[in-house]
């Protein structure tokens, strides 16, 4: 759990999850041998020969039924888990053998959209480019179904077919799991050509199991293997979630605030860690130099930072530079400097080229031990941190070398320099405040919250 924060906050690649079968017979679809007897067949080589001599169409008629979940409209808690990891942005890259659409319904149920995650399905795709969309920064998350896919009628059943499905792609996923760690759950890496493809990556291994290690792993020195009953799917990523302070998303929530500055206007904000991130940016100087970090909002539509003034001298008001999340250099001009505290946000245009959705304001009371997140964009820690709201009360606190200065609101997170400015958001992300100070090595951060600032938002030309 530490090790996948620590990721996120410092913009480090996380972890490759690797799924197999096990993945999915929690969840009510069957194993290998119920497989068998539902063809009515008593062995896998019996299998084999049976399924080889069906059409993609026969066999889609043949084992839609099997292979989705009794219940498809239910998300199981490990995949709900599962995808909101990937939402909050844990998890960007899947490998699964499975060929049913579980991952996928929970990834939509986790309002995850097409612009945010990529499904790759081998046998439909051209090989030459998986490389470049396994690599490609957007969409953030990416599904790789190795064995094909049961809705698109494409899909490896036996030795041989699995054995070519994984030679074709070889080469590009070679390539696209170069010094990436990888994450197995549910997957026992017996097919010699996935385990090739894992062990040769040359990140480690976390091989999780509920009983044992296979004696092929014991030696390898790549390999961490995690061994449990907290190992089986379903509890090990509903567990992780939880202590991660994730929820997953239900179907009664709604895709906007309900608690906002405006509730009467129609704002489409930013729902999704990705819309997040990407209404994140960087202030820079007019030599290009990160210094702090701002973001977008959705209404009134501004970018918003901290007005501190050793942030705001290195700016020119008329010639100031954003660097958005995708790395472009955009030009843009200060609209205002709220200055009746050492704080005060400094607000700035949105330059016409810059389409993101931005994010909504909610200034109502914070509840006791609220999750937040901090998106920073400039300096030595850039990424994401989380941490809890447990203190309501406003602070005085000594600030170098303003002096004391109050109404903040501590944050148990860790930050650095580059953060001041940084948006912090809750789980729905609404913007609670923004980032005025913190450690480097210790909590707390200090925000400076939305409910102090936001009436001074009215834009003035």
């Amino acid at each position: 759990m530490q090790d996948l924060k620590q990721r996120r906050e410092v913009g480090d690649l996380p972890p490759v999850v690797l799924l197999g079968a096990g993945a999915s017979v929690e969840t009510g679809i069957g194993a290998m041998v119920d497989l068998f007897q539902f063809v009515g067949c008593t062995s896998f080589e019996q299998f084999c020969d049976y399924i080889d001599s069906r059409s993609a169409s026969e066999r889609y008629r043949l084992l839609s039924r099997f292979l989705q979940s009794r219940q498809p409209a239910q998300v199981t808690p490990g995949y709900q888990a599962l995808s909101a990891l990937c939402a909050a942005a844990y998890f960007d890259t899947i490998l699964t053998t499975n060929l049913d659409p579980l991952l996928e319904d929970a990834l939509s149920h986790a309002r995850l959209w097409r612009k945010d995650y990529l499904l790759l399905v081998n046998g439909i795709i051209q090989p030459d480019w998986l490389k470049l969309l396994l690599t490609a920064q957007s969409p953030r998350v990416k599904l790789l179904k190795m064995h094909g896919d049961l809705f698109h009628r494409c899909m490896a059943w036996t030795p041989a077919e699995m054995d070519r499905f994984l030679a074709d792609i070889a080469p590009q996923l070679k390539l696209a799991l170069a010094a990436r760690d990888v994450l197995v759950v549910g997957y026992s890496l017996r097919d010699e050509r996935i385990r090739e493809l894992v062990l040769e990556a040359g990140g480690t291994i976390w091989y999780t199991h509920p009983d044992s290690v296979p004696d092929f792993l014991t030696s390898n020195e790549k390999v961490r293997a995690v061994v449990g009953k907290e190992c089986k799917f379903e509890r090990l990523f509903t567990e992780l979630a939880q202590a991660l302070g994730l929820r997953p998303t239900t179907e009664a929530e709604p895709t906007v605030g309900e608690k906002v500055a405006r509730p009467t206007v129609a704002i489409q904000a930013a729902t999704t860690m990705d819309d997040f991130m990407a209404s994140v940016v960087a202030l820079a100087t007019p030599k290009g130099q990160p210094v702090c970090t701002g973001f977008v909002l959705a209404d009134p539509r501004l970018i918003i930072t901290d007005g501190y003034s050793g942030n705001t001298h290195q700016f020119s008001s008329e010639q100031v530079s954003i660097i958005t999340a995708d790395k472009r250099h955009l030009r843009t001009r200060v609209i205002r400097h709220e200055s009746s505290h050492p704080f005060g946000p400094l607000l700035l245009q949105v330059p016409d080229e810059f389409k993101v959705s931005g994010l909504r304001l909610d200034v109502t009371p914070f509840e006791q031990n609220l999750l937040v997140h901090i998106g920073v964009a400039a300096g030595e820690r850039v990424g994401v941190s989380s941490g809890l709201i447990e203190h309501l009360n406003e602070q005085r606190q000594s600030i170098v070398p303003i002096g004391d200065v109050d109404r903040l609101i501590a944050i148990e997170a860790v930050v650095a320099p580059g953060a001041s400015g940084a948006p912090v958001v809750d789980d729905k992300m609404a913007v609670r405040g923004f980032i005025v100070a913190g450690s480097t090595d210790r909590p707390p951060s200090l925000m400076y919250p939305a409910y102090r600032w936001a009436s001074n938002l009215a834009i003035t030309t």
